[in-house]
This record gives C-alpha cells, sequence and structure tokens, in this order.
C-alpha cells in the first residue's frame, strides 16, 4: 500500500529524537501553557516561526480554523460584517467565517484554483485568501484591491508554509496571516494546532487572551480553550529545524513525477510566476478522475480529492452563488501522494498506473 500521507514516515526517519522531545515536557509536568511564558516550550516554538515566517508575532492556538477565527476577530471582522473568500478551500476557511457571524461573499478560481477576479464589493470588510496545495496566489494583485478599498487582507496559509512570493515568505503575505499544523498539512502536528502571525502588538495581546477564555483582557468578556500543548510545540519547533531538508525531499518527488507524467501529457496544477512552492500537494487534473481514483485504490495507491465541490455549493453556506470555474475545477482534480519520504519505486509505480489505465 502507497499511503497518500507520510506522517507515518517522519515518525519512524526522527522516531527518538521525536519520543525525546515529548518526553523533555512530560517530565515538567507543565504540558499546557494557559498564558504567556516566556521560555516557555511553547514561545520558544512561537519565535522560530516568527523568525521562518519574517513577522514580529506568532501566538499558537488548538486548529488552523481557530487561528483564522481568531484573526478575523482580530480585525474587527463580526455580524454584518461581509467577507471575500474563494470558493475552493476546505471547508473550514468559510467556517471559521461564519463562525464570526459575517456573510461570506464567494469568490471564482483559476485553473489552479486560486482566488481569480475579484468583483466590485459592496461595503466590503475583509478578504481572506488561501495559497492551495501550497501555491501562492497573486499577492501583489490582492493587496492593490485591498488598498484601494481599505480592507484588511489575511492569508490562509495552512497549506502554504514554506512557499515564497519573490523573497517573501508565505506567512507575511497578509495584514495578517494563519497557519495548521494538523496531520495532513505542512509542518504536521501528531494531533492538532494552528498559529496566527501579525506585526501587530495589540492583536497579538488580544490573540493571546482569546486562546485562553480572553483571561487579562480586563474586560467581561468570553474567550476559548485554544491552546496548543507544550509537546506538541517542542515537537513541532524540532520538525520546523529540519523543514527545509523536508522541503528539498518533497521538490525531488515532485521532478520524479513531473519527468514521467508530462511525457503522457498528463499535467500538474502548475507553480505561479513568481513564486517558489512547498510543494504540499500533487495535483492533477484529468478526464474520469473518478474512474482513476478507483483504479489506483484497487492496485493499493491511495488518493484524495481535493476537494469534491465548492464551498459556495455547500448546504452548511447556501451562498446560492455560481462559480463555473470553481465546479470544474472540483470535477476533474486527483491529489496523487505526495511527502518527502516517498520513494522513487513508488512515484514510478503510481505512473505506469496512470499509463495503464489511460492506454498510453
Amino acid at each position: 500500500m502507497i499511503k497518500f500521507g507520510g506522517l507515518d514516515r517522519i515518525y519512524d526517519a526522527y522516531s527518538w529524537r521525536i519520543t525525546r522531545r515529548a518526553k523533555e515536557v512530560w517530565r515538567t509536568g507543565n504540558v499546557i501553557s494557559s498564558r504567556h511564558n516566556p521560555g516557555s516550550f511553547l514561545d520558544k516554538f512561537e519565535t522560530a516561526v516568527a523568525k521562518f515566517t519574517k513577522r514580529k508575532y506568532a501566538v499558537a492556538v488548538g486548529s488552523g480554523t481557530d487561528a483564522l477565527y481568531f484573526a478575523l476577530k482580530a480585525k474587527g471582522i463580526g455580524p454584518g460584517s461581509n467577507v471575500l473568500c474563494p470558493a475552493v478551500s476546505y471547508l473550514a476557511t468559510a467556517e471559521a467565517i461564519k463562525r464570526t457571524g459575517a456573510t461570506i461573499n464567494f469568490v471564482d478560481v483559476d485553473r489552479k484554483g486560486l482566488i481569480s477576479k475579484l468583483p466590485v464589493p459592496v461595503l466590503p470588510d475583509a478578504l481572506v485568501y488561501v495559497n492551495l496545495f501550497g501555491n501562492l496566489a497573486d499577492y501583489d494583485r490582492l493587496k492593490q484591491y485591498c488598498d484601494k478599498y481599505k480592507i484588511p487582507l489575511i492569508e490562509d496559509a495552512a497549506q502554504s508554509l514554506g512557499s515564497y512570493y519573490g523573497k517573501t515568505p508565505s506567512g507575511k503575505l497578509g495584514d495578517v496571516s494563519t497557519l495548521s499544523f494538523a496531520p495532513t498539512k505542512p509542518l504536521p502536528c501528531f494531533g492538532n494546532g494552528g498559529m496566527v502571525l501579525t506585526d501587530n502588538e495589540s492583536e497579538r495581546d488580544l490573540i493571546r487572551s482569546l486562546r485562553y477564555h480572553a483571561v487579562g483582557t480586563g474586560k467581561l468578556s468570553y474567550g476559548y480553550n485554544s491552546c496548543l500543548s507544550n509537546d506538541h510545540a517542542n515537537v513541532l519547533n524540532f520538525l520546523l529545524s529540519k523543514y527545509k531538508s523536508l522541503l528539498d525531499k518533497s521538490k525531488k518527488v515532485r521532478q520524479w513525477y513531473t519527468s514521467k507524467l508530462d511525457d503522457m501529457g498528463i499535467s500538474s496544477i502548475e507553480t505561479g510566476t513568481n513564486t517558489t512552492s512547498n510543494n504540499h500537494k500533487f495535483v492533477i487534473r484529468t478526464l474520469d478522475r473518478n474512474g482513476l481514483k478507483a483504479f489506483l485504490e484497487s492496485k493499493g495507491v491511495q488518493t484524495q480529492i481535493h476537494y469534491s465541490q465548492p464551498m459556495s455549493k455547500m448546504k452548511m453556506f447556501d451562498s446560492g452563488q455560481e462559480m463555473p470555474n470553481a465546479e470544474r475545477f472540483c470535477e476533474d482534480v486527483l491529489s496523487l501522494p505526495i511527502h518527502p519520504f516517498l520513494k522513487k519505486s513508488e512515484v514510478l509505480y503510481v505512473c505506469e498506473l496512470i499509463k495503464e489505465y489511460y492506454g498510453l
């Protein structure tokens, strides 16, 4: 079986060091840092990510969904607000917006699944954009748009840590940015976690308070229980120290795929101009996607669909908007296995199966 994800192989590669990092925390008995504690395992991880993304501040929270929700709250988004959002992403992106009480206006996507033609908005309050599969949207165009209408640009970088727009890292490409450390994300946690990145000290302080029941605000206010544990933070900090090496390995895997599939006329979703991708996903657009998926699964190759329908079509968001590009995108995309420890022989096997299925 060729698994879709590689969290098990990451553990196998670094098992004793990962276990040592976790035990280092457990021996202290201080697994949860509910408030900011300088020098804690959590504080060290936040400092390391802030440095990696060239941000002033990083605040770790319980999930990527919470991170996006807190980012929206920090920008004053709530009931009555109007938020622009791409039609294609994991549903958590739109879910975080709905949790604030805001109205979502979905925006159609281009061939890469990235936010496309922006509408002339009616009283816009924020624009959330998603760097799908590790590819980056046209930041300059989005920034110009937000500056024109004087609205905050919020970067959902859950899939793009380690990608670059020119010389600027993902995580720095917004007024505020968010990360996810879920097991399926580029920097994976053996549990769950997320992070808000900002250069604004007041926003940092607000999110630090919100993640632990709004303690310290001096106001009668509700907060949340959304803390990243110290053991997860310590393990993630170790994996971050290996991250550039892991990215290099994933880049090589992508090259193995493209060198074989290009010859067959099977195209993958390309990297945008002026961008360097972290190669988080390897996604092809192909005819008879469902048939190919079933065939690969029958031969022991796990694949996934990202995503089977646009968020604009999901009943829970009830948008009533037509997104033709997004609908076509969701009909023919298929994600093939990719991770730093995928073997070349496994990639070649997957490619040969695709060749067999299409009779190429």
